[in-house]
């Protein structure tokens, strides 16, 4: 993927802190209902075998979801925030925690303004988030990434913990797994990043699509003005 080329060979494993709206009640938050499924789709529960995931079943705290080669599933929770899920990635979450797990993989997150507080977590580092649209990337021992679409966050490696990132829409975190410096913050063509099997592979546009548009809009008048100057 060629965003911010000149950290093309930097990774990351993270912690990444998220705005979710609450849901109605306390049974409500533990579970999610899979809305689409793409190819090879799987579900683990505990220590339980793999068994393939059906669109509409429910998929409660601590179940971890798989995809393999070219799947991909979406996951849609009672406040409708979703999850979507790329090719081999692997994913579990606790909302008695409010703690979501990205093992391996892609996953992309969209969630309303009026959120509540959640975790996404990977190995080392936290972003907290509201009002957003993000894709969180990670690929052990290669790289990792976060790429807000909508919204604004705070990127923090837990090795650097004094040295937090500041995000926007537009922009991105991408660190190595094992890196050796604070997190460097760069800036995406949106319009690009729409273009992505995360966003245009499903059935259903993104809830904050027409937010999204507007970022779009706001970029280009952006470059425009560079320009002129």
């Amino acid at each position: 993927m060629a965003l911010c080329d000149y950290l093309k060979y930097y990774g990351i494993a993270f912690a990444f802190l998220l705005s979710l709206p609450q849901f109605a009640d306390a049974a409500d938050t533990k579970e999610a209902r899979v809305t689409e499924v793409i190819r090879d789709v799987h579900l683990r529960e505990g220590q339980s075998a793999l068994r393939p995931a059906t669109v509409n079943e429910t998929v409660r705290e601590g179940t971890a979801v798989h995809t393999g080669a070219a799947s991909r599933a979406e996951l849609t929770f009672t406040d409708l925030s979703i999850t979507r899920l790329g090719a081999d990635t692997v994913f579990t979450f606790d909302p008695a925690t409010r703690t979501y797990s990205l093992l391996n993989g892609a996953i992309l997150l969209s969630a309303p303004k009026e959120a509540g507080t959640a975790r996404i977590k990977t190995a080392i580092a936290t972003c907290a988030v509201s009002g957003f649209t993000a894709i969180v990337e990670r690929r052990p021992n290669r790289h990792d990434k976060f790429i807000l679409l909508h919204g604004d966050g705070v990127f923090t490696l837990k090795k650097f913990p004094h040295d937090p990132c500041r995000l926007h829409f537009g922009q991105a975190v991408i660190t190595p797994s094992d890196p050796t410096r604070p997190p460097h913050v760069c800036n995406v063509a949106l319009s690009k990043v729409m273009n992505g099997r995360l966003v245009n592979g499903f059935k259903k546009k993104l809830p904050e699509s027409a937010l999204i548009s507007a970022d779009i809009e706001k970029q280009k008048r952006a470059a425009s003005e560079a320009q002129t100057q």
